[in-house]
């Protein structure tokens, strides 16, 4: 070893201890991905495994009731026709969402309220985000959606105004 240090220049050593260190590196990232990647795959697979789990249990309900058993996936799409939706109803809808869920109030009289909103035109759609925001800091969320109920639309066959 010491021969092999006489016999290297400063500038040398300096080279050789780059060189082994950057292996160094090399090596720990390569184990490190390949690490991630196991175990990226490994929760895929548990993903996989309880999404079948769940349709067997699905399945085995369905059977048990005599119904025909559809497909989680089939289960989990949303009701209804497609409907083609522009952007700005899309994000229109997702503002009411967002304004409807920070709501205290149980869950079922935020959905039914959020539908109802949701099947109203764009411009009752904007008030009612414009009430909600007004609103928001000063009552109570029963007396927030009282003020939006007037400008609900209503579900099929529900009358109009009814939130």
């Amino acid at each position: 070893m010491d021969y092999l240090l006489d016999r290297l220049a400063p500038s040398h050593i300096v080279a050789v201890i780059s060189v082994v260190c950057g292996c160094t590196v090399a090596l720990a990232m390569i184990v490190a991905i390949t690490k991630y990647q196991f175990q990226s795959l490994a929760d895929d697979t548990t993903l996989r495994r309880e999404k079948q789990q769940a349709e067997l249990e699905l399945k085995q309900k369905l059977a048990a009731r005599g119904v025909a058993s559809p497909s989680l996936d089939t289960l989990l799409k949303p009701d209804g026709p497609a409907v083609e939706e522009d952007d700005g109803t899309v994000l229109m809808n997702a503002e009411l969402a967002k304004r409807f869920g920070a709501l205290d109030l149980p869950a079922d009289e935020i959905e039914d309220a959020l539908r109802r909103a949701m099947a109203a035109d764009a411009t009752r759609k904007a008030a009612i985000i414009e009430i909600m925001d007004t609103l928001v800091d000063e009552v109570k969320p029963a007396a927030i959606l009282a003020a939006v109920r007037p400008l609900c639309g209503g579900p099929a066959g529900a009358k109009a105004g009814a939130c």
